[in-house]
């Protein structure tokens, strides 16, 4: 079962890196291009704001999508508040039961 999931893990890394390998590719493509119709430092100005932009958009399409999946967990500190009401209350019953008997 580790060798498998290792396996995965490699392919994962491997075709991780030839996407990005491609994308680079054409990020340097769209720039010379750029640099063809504006100049070295126009074309550089507009990947870099593509490129920004382009992140911003999957970053918060990222966060929406797992926005979505996640449930929202109670607090750690509702649970030690629920502790201590439950003690609280314990507490108060039993020496009312003490004092009636």
């Amino acid at each position: 079962m580790a060798k498998h999931a290792a396996l995965w893990c490699a392919l994962a890394t491997v075709s991780l890196c030839l996407v990005l390998a491609g994308l680079a590719f054409l990020v340097a493509g769209f720039c010379i291009w750029l640099a063809q119709h504006f100049g070295d430092a126009a074309a550089a100005a507009i990947t870099g704001g593509a490129l920004l932009l382009f992140a911003l958009a999957v970053s918060l399409c990222g966060s929406l999508l797992l926005g979505r999946r996640r449930r929202r967990e109670p607090s750690p500190l509702a649970d030690v508040a629920a502790a201590i009401a439950g003690v609280l209350v314990e507490s108060l019953t039993h020496r009312r039961k003490a004092k009636q008997e």
